[in-house]
């Protein structure tokens, strides 16, 4: 099993050779299996406690150890794939305004001239400054 240090290849069991939006599915999916198999760990300890409680029987430390590495590993892969996902998340945006014919900043750009036009200019001043003020304070 891997220690805590090897990193996770969010890849590692997911198919093959698919497309953003498809490996997008298939990381949805590979988080529900991580997290059903890991309730059902969670349930396995519960279980074998309260039979340790309640009927004596020992609970084999060589196998709850090996379930929680089980689980930590799949709390890692989860970990992994959430953070893949917001790279795959970003193309998919990219790609779907790609076809749409439009680059990322159109639509902010369209509104900034509208709103020059439709406004009065004191107000649109006004809105302009403090959107660029708010644009330096988030740089900084």
């Amino acid at each position: 099993m891997n220690s805590n240090s090897d990193p996770i290849d969010p890849y590692s069991n997911l198919p093959k050779g698919l497309n953003d939006e498809n490996l997008w599915k298939a990381m949805i999916q590979r988080i529900d299996e991580i997290d059903t198999i890991r309730r059902s760990i969670r349930d396995q300890i519960k279980l074998s406690r309260v039979n340790e409680q309640t009927q004596n029987i020992p609970i084999d430390p060589q196998w709850l150890c090996q379930t929680q590495q089980k689980s930590a590993t799949l709390a890692r892969e989860r970990i992994a794939l959430h953070e893949e996902m917001k790279t795959i998340r970003t193309r998919i945006k990219r790609a779907r305004r790609e076809r749409n014919g439009r680059p990322v900043e159109s639509l902010a750009i369209e509104f900034m001239l509208i709103a020059q036009q439709k406004l009065p200019i004191n107000i649109f001043n006004d809105i302009r400054n403090e959107a660029a003020v708010n644009i330096a304070c988030f740089k900084q």
